[in-house]
């Protein structure tokens, strides 16, 4: 029962959240716009994260985090199937709330992951994120398989979104509710500002983050028009990403353990490397999926070691913290999605990706940042 709350409610927004990203080709050609156009309306969930961020440690707080996640996913669901019948002006509107509402009930999420290892002792938010991954396999074959047979983006976000109501009631039903907040008398500013640890751990995993949303946003293009697949092995291919993402955070509080924070991230920014390179390079589909399967085991748990050093060394809400830490994420990588669709656009999917590549290095280096160390230490001479 400890893993329940997180398993379901990361499990079916992962399943909302592929629904709809392994979908874009055709929500691109009804929207009749191109790539760069896209990446620009891709641009307004991050303006929604943005503004939604001052509030999402208050809200947390406030409702507490079960009740807030229970709230904020049914919301983003009723606004995913609107994604896909939308006109370019709806869409980006609608990208902008589902950004915003998001942001709010993933601070909540992993504050119930924290919390859980924090009342238990248990490391659970690895395997929480896991769960997210599980997810993104089921969801990203099942909509390939949606995809070949003909079902409409809208039918297929609307069943997505039922399935996110099913697993919020649950929680609502089976868990008990967390203790109210303890209120903070000091006054908050309207946003929670990054100290120099947190910005140093955004710098820290930077790199595989931007690979991690440039695979969600441009991966299913790469597949259908470099390597010419069909939707359908479109969605299998990609679940060899998902498939190396999950079983990688399943044992990720295990390595965290056994091998330290340091060797983790080093590690991951290497396979994710060599991932891009086989990626790019690619003679067949076989190669592409193994080379996406080595891009999901790398970028697996940058996101969960980077929450889990935030709430270890920040200072502070933890919930503040998280708040900050997704604030400066988001403001660091704000310009990706449209710079990448540009370069999709202009030069190559390929280049889309090889682009990367300087910004992992940079993570390989910041790794020391993950045990509180310096991330450079300079000889004396």
């Amino acid at each position: 029962m400890t893993l329940l709350p997180p398993a379901l409610l990361y499990f079916s927004n992962a399943i909302l959240f592929i629904s709809l990203f392994t979908r874009l080709p055709s929500i691109q050609e009804s929207l009749g716009v191109d790539k760069a156009v896209l990446g620009l309306a891709l641009l307004s969930a991050p303006v929604g994260t943005f503004l939604a961020l001052p509030l999402a440690g208050r809200i947390t707080d406030r409702l507490t985090p079960r009740l807030t996640a229970v709230i904020m996913l049914p919301i983003v669901a009723l606004l995913s199937p609107l994604l896909t019948i939308l006109p370019l002006p709806g869409f980006v509107f609608c990208f902008f709330l589902f950004g915003f509402f998001r942001t709010i009930f993933d601070v909540s999420a992993n504050m119930i992951s924290a919390g859980i290892e924090a009342r238990t002792g248990a490391k659970v938010l690895s395997r929480s994120h896991g769960f997210w991954s599980i997810g993104l396999l089921v969801g990203s074959l099942a909509s390939g398989f949606m995809a070949e047979e003909g079902i409409s983006p809208p039918i297929q976000q609307s069943m997505a979104a039922g399935l996110v109501f099913l697993a919020c009631l649950t929680v609502f039903l089976v868990t008990p509710a967390d203790p109210p907040a303890v209120p903070v008398a000091r006054r908050r500013s309207a946003y929670v500002l990054p100290d120099r640890t947190i910005l140093l751990i955004c710098i820290m995993v930077f790199g595989l983050c931007i690979v991690e949303g440039a695979i969600y946003d441009w991966g299913i293009f790469f597949l259908r028009e470099e390597l010419r697949v069909d939707p359908a092995l479109a969605g299998t291919l990609f679940a060899a990403f998902t498939i190396g993402m999950g079983l990688t955070r399943m044992v990720g509080d295990m390595l965290r353990d056994r091998l330290g924070a340091l060797a983790l991230i080093r590690m991951s920014a290497i396979t994710v490397a060599i991932g891009i390179v086989l990626l790019v390079t690619s003679p067949s589909y076989i190669f592409a999926g193994f080379a996406l399967f080595l891009i999901g085991c790398g970028i697996a748990l940058a996101f969960p070691l980077a929450v889990a050093t935030t709430i270890a060394l920040g200072k502070g809400q933890p919930s503040e913290n998280l708040a900050a830490l997704s604030l400066t994420l988001m403001l660091s990588t704000i310009g990706i999605p449209p710079l990448l669709g540009f370069i999709a656009e202009h030069v190559s999917l390929s280049a889309t990706f090889l682009v990367l590549l300087p910004c992992v290095f940079v993570s390989f280096l910041m790794a020391p940042v993950a045990e509180g160390k310096r991330p450079f230490r300079l000889r004396k001479q």
